[in-house]
């Protein structure tokens, strides 16, 4: 019996073909669902595009920022079931034309059903970089504690006093730079006290994750409610009240003492929980359910 083929498409916007957020949620996410779903579905790739009808489009965070109410319209209108995949951004003004509202954090997931009650909301937590568990093979350095932080580095809480044992390795979100990869097996704790920025909403846990499959610890403020929601209330590099420098120096000095110890290993088997959790399966079989 014939069974007619479900076109499921990424939708990217050009201006943001190589922003992070276009090719971990456009190009690498669109990978896993083709793995996912076989010969069940056609997974594409591409640019937004008027003319795509009766499929089912996944909108990308730079791809919402460019589509008007006018070409949504039209979308919906050709038969395109419409994903909006917001990540750590407030809905745009158009998510009317939404048939389903993705979130990439378990934050995001609850708070999109509260505020949107009459829209789908499904939930695909973000994945890793697929070439960091190659880029991470092997040990980690059991010397010493050696603490690294990986991303834009105007996101984090740096200071001269922090960086006297925290190496900032900056990751350019807004282009492609694999660099940093090769820097991975040089530190065994991942560093991720965020300053706050007005444009934080729900940041997913990516450094969570990849601090996971580096197989490394990870030091962050408890106030950071979605990597409580991964870490547990009880693991032990959670950083109370203001993460000021004060606070954060003397924390990394408790950790360097820690460093081997059992709580070190406990913490290290709460991050290979996370590690199996978010793992390229897991991730995989999450997209498939929002996409059937």
């Amino acid at each position: 019996m014939f069974r007619r083929v479900r076109r499921i498409h990424f939708v990217y916007a050009e201006e943001f073909k190589a922003a992070g957020s276009t090719v971990m949620r456009g190009e690498q996410l669109s990978r896993l669902a083709a793995d996912a779903l076989g010969r069940s579905a056609e997974v594409s790739y591409g640019p937004l595009d008027d003319g795509v009808r009766n499929a089912t489009l996944f909108l990308t965070k730079g791809a919402l920022k460019v589509a008007t109410a006018e070409r949504l319209a039209g979308l919906k209108a050709a038969g395109n079931r419409l994903l909006f995949d917001v990540v750590d951004e407030a809905p745009p003004p158009t998510t009317g034309y939404a048939d389903a509202l993705v979130a990439a954090s378990i934050t995001a997931f609850l708070d999109l059903q509260r505020d949107h009650p009459a829209t789908e909301v499904l939930l695909v937590n973000h994945h890793v970089d697929p070439r960091l568990d190659a880029a991470a093979a092997g040990d980690r350095p059991t010397d010493r504690l050696r603490a690294g932080y990986f991303g834009e580095l105007v996101n984090a809480v740096l200071t001269p006093a922090i960086e006297k044992t925290v190496t900032p390795v900056l990751v350019d979100t807004s282009r492609q730079d694999p660099a940093w990869l090769a820097r991975v097996p040089e530190f065994n704790l991942h560093y991720a006290v965020r300053r706050f920025r007005g444009a934080d909403l729900h940041k997913p846990f990516l450094k969570g994750f990849t601090a996971a499959h580096a197989g490394c610890n990870i030091l962050i403020q408890r106030s950071q409610a979605e990597a409580v929601h991964w870490l547990g209330d009880d693991y032990p590099y959670l950083i109370d009240g203001e993460p000021d420098e004060a606070a954060i120096t003397a924390e990394l000095e408790r950790v360097r003492a820690d460093f081997g110890s059992p709580a070190w290993s406990a913490g290290l088997e709460t991050m290979r929980g996370i590690r199996e959790r978010t793992s390229r399966q897991r991730i995989a079989a999450e997209v498939a359910r929002a996409l059937a």
